[in-house]
This record gives C-alpha cells, structure tokens and sequence, in this order.
C-alpha cells in the first residue's frame, strides 16, 4: 500500500495545481504503516496470553485489515485498543454478553434495580429476561416486551449495545441490521465493530496521548476496570517495543 502512496505522490507532487490532490497525497503520506504481524502478535499474546498459537494467528488476521482501515496503526493506538478489548472480551476469550448471573451478583452490578435479592430472583440465571429488561427504553431500545434488549445485547471485541449502535454499525458496514447483529457475533465482525466503534469515537487521539482512563470511560461509561486496562494497554505497548 505505502509503496503504491509514494508511486501516487510521484505522479502528484505537492506542487500540484489542485491544492485536495496536493493535500491528500501529504495526509497519506504522514500516516504511520501499519503495524506488521511480527509485532502485532506479540502485543496480542501480552494481553492475551491464553490464546493457544493457532487462536493467536486467527486474531491477528481478523484484526489487521479493520485496524488499517480504521487508521489503527500507530503503536500507541493499537496496543490502546489491544488492552481496552482484552479486558472487554475476557482475553479475547467472550465475544457475546455474558447475562447468566446469580441474585447476588446482579444487586452488585445492578443495585439501583435490584436492591434486594428478591427483587433480583426473576432474573437471576435469566439471561434473555435480564437483557430486555435492563436495557429497555434507552440506546434506542424498545420497551422491556419489544425483544430489544435481547436482540441487542453486547457483542464484539468492544461489545456494541443497543439498537442505535447496531444501526450506526450497520450503516457503516454496509449491512442490513440484522445482519449486523449476525456480523458482531464472530471473530471478524468482533474485530471490526472495535475498529468501528474506535473510529466513530475518535479514540486514536486519547490513545496516542497515552489517556486510557479517557478511553475506558468512553468505552465502559465509567471506570470499571480501570487499573487492569492500563496495565494491559502497557504491556501491550511493552511488547510492540515503542
């Protein structure tokens, strides 16, 4: 790709007449290569370090061409990304919303909804009952009896939720969606709703400031994780050597 940049800016110097030709060719020219497999694998094996060979390999192939196209290639930014999805996906291990929990796990993760065990017991151990009643009327969700909370649920390397997610994910892949939802919920669609989702909210700027607590609230809304995400994010930059 670089050595098809630099044959482009031969033909169009930035001497151009046409100043958009001059300016793009400049854009282009400046942005970073994109991280080879050779480093992208070991930052992935540091976040992820019970990924067998084989799962390691299928990552890094189904990351590396969302991560150029999403402009991911500095390596501040993807060893930012690497560390923020491992926490997110359980070392890249989850790639759907984990909702099977316990009474009592639900009033830690939930308190303002389930303040009591028993207001948590219908949906304890309830995953589909649980998803559509937390997530309705909101990130564009129908109410708790449209399904919309189920249909969805997180899913992706960053889980993606709720309904205008999914339409803005869909809209961008060029997917109908349902589609889309179908897309999240493998290894390539988990790799590319990330570079989506990273993109859309501008995350190379924070990452390349080095902000991970800027980062984790965006993609968590608060600072769940916050002291593991930053360790992960450094030993991933530790391991592509910048």
């Amino acid at each position: 790709m670089f050595a098809a940049l630099a044959a482009f800016a031969a033909l169009w110097p930035q001497s151009s007449a046409n100043p958009a030709v001059a300016a793009a060719v400049t854009v282009l020219a400046a942005a970073p290569p994109p991280l080879p497999a050779t480093r992208l694998n070991p930052a992935l094996r540091a976040v992820a370090p019970q990924l067998t060979n084989d799962e390691c390999a299928a990552w890094v192939a189904a990351l590396a061409q969302p991560l150029l196209k999403a402009s991911i290639t500095a390596p501040r930014c993807v060893a930012a990304l690497l560390g923020q999805c491992a926490e997110e996906s359980a070392g890249f291990r989850c790639i759907e919303e984990d909702l099977n929990y316990t009474a009592g796990r639900l009033c830690a993760v939930w308190p303002t909804r389930f303040p009591t065990l028993e207001a948590a017991a219908a949906c304890a151990g309830q995953p589909e009952v649980l998803a559509n009643r937390v997530y309705a009327d909101r990130m564009g969700n129908g109410n708790e009896a449209s399904g919309d909370g189920w249909r969805f649920r997180g899913r992706g390397l960053i889980q993606i939720t709720g309904r205008t997610a999914y339409q803005n994910f869909a809209r961008a892949m060029n997917l109908t969606l349902d589609q889309a939802v179908d897309h999240a919920a493998t290894q390539a669609g988990a790799a590319d709703s990330a570079a989506w989702f990273w993109s859309a909210n501008q995350l190379n700027v924070p990452a390349n400031a080095w902000s991970i607590n800027l980062i984790t609230q965006k993609i968590n809304g608060g600072t769940t994780g916050a002291a593991e995400r930053d360790r992960l994010c450094q030993a991933a930059l530790n391991a592509i050597g910048a």
